[in-house]
């Protein structure tokens, strides 16, 4: 088999994960955006942010790994396993933050997340919400060959921003928090370092069928989940993600925010709609994004049920055009 290629598809044990680390990842990512918003926020955003990034982060290392696991099983090398994962440049979360000079921050001044930190933070839920889709996308095309660096290439971009954010917020602690107390809430000793993949923990994990054959219909979260990427995935061509400063164009970020705040509202009940922590422009963006998916779901998933597979496959190859955010 030749070196670059692993088949002509990604296999179907390996889709259910692909399904499953998406729609786990986009939870987690909202709990932090929650956070960024000084009404909802309060002294407990740093431990809960932490948390909830490290979740992200290795929601992603175990699929990344089951790759891994999966590349090796077809023969290839270690070496060419670690350039797919570009397991030499990873960014870790670290036990040991270094301080920014001038940067001093006390408990009393950190209560709420610094507006600086925001920014920070939706550029970064942004730049892993953009790559979700791209994985997707890759990972139910029935004729693609290169589906390994397809698939991984956006995922260990995700983790790299992932631990960069976990380091920024750790930076932020330094001066506040001590260094035991970092340690626990960045989960320092669950991360699964790229350099060790595919691990026994990947071995174990890879497993056939399961989560992502299960008979869904139109109502069901996750469908509404995977339909609301899929449309962020069609508004923004991967080319016009970034500036030439490096950034995410603002109306691109705006978009992955946007879409994640329409995951509030989907998922809203009771006291817990999200009204009380967006702005005026940012609650009207995201009940637009949600009546845009109210009526992409009746074009895009049929309404007998099917397997989840099967609709994101159907989401990803038969996109309804003319749907924007």
């Amino acid at each position: 088999m030749p070196g670059h290629t692993y088949g002509n598809a990604m296999p179907p044990q390996l889709q259910s994960p692909a399904i499953e680390c998406a729609v786990e990842t986009v939870g987690y990512l909202r709990e932090v955006l929650q956070y960024t918003a000084p009404r909802f926020a309060n002294h407990g955003w740093a431990r809960m942010c932490m948390y909830r990034v490290a979740d992200a982060m290795d929601t992603i290392g175990r699929f990344v790994d089951e790759i891994a696991v999966e590349l090796e099983r077809v023969g290839a090398e270690r070496r060419t396993i670690r350039r797919l994962l570009k397991a030499d440049g990873e960014h870790l979360r670290t036990a040991h933050p270094t301080p920014v000079a001038g940067l001093r921050l006390t408990k009393r001044g950190l209560r709420v997340m610094p507006e600086w930190l925001v920014h920070k933070v939706w550029e970064s839920l942004a730049f892993v919400m953009l790559r979700l889709p791209v994985m997707l996308r890759s990972s139910v095309q029935p004729r693609n060959a290169l589906w390994p660096g397809r698939c991984l290439s956006p995922m260990i971009e995700s983790m790299d921003r992932l631990g960069q954010l976990a380091n920024l917020f750790a930076t932020v602690h330094v001066d506040v928090l001590d260094e035991h107390m970092l340690a626990r809430y960045q989960q320092l000793f669950q991360q699964r370092p790229r350099v060790n993949m595919p691990s026994p923990e990947g071995h174990r994990a890879l497993r056939l069928g399961g989560w992502g054959n299960s008979m869904v219909g139109p109502e069901h979260y996750e469908v509404r989940l995977l339909v609301l990427l899929a449309m962020l995935n069609e508004r923004h061509d991967q080319k016009w993600w970034m500036g030439g400063n490096g950034e995410l164009h603002p109306q691109v970020r705006n978009a992955a925010v946007g879409t994640l705040n329409a995951v509030e509202i989907e998922l809203e009940m009771g006291d817990a709609s999200p009204r009380h922590r967006l702005t005026d422009g940012e609650w009207a963006y995201a009940q637009a994004i949600s009546a845009a998916l109210r009526g992409r779901l009746a074009l895009a998933v049929p309404s007998c049920d099917e397997p989840l597979v099967s609709v994101v496959r159907n989401l990803f190859d038969r996109a309804p055009a003319g749907i924007h955010l």
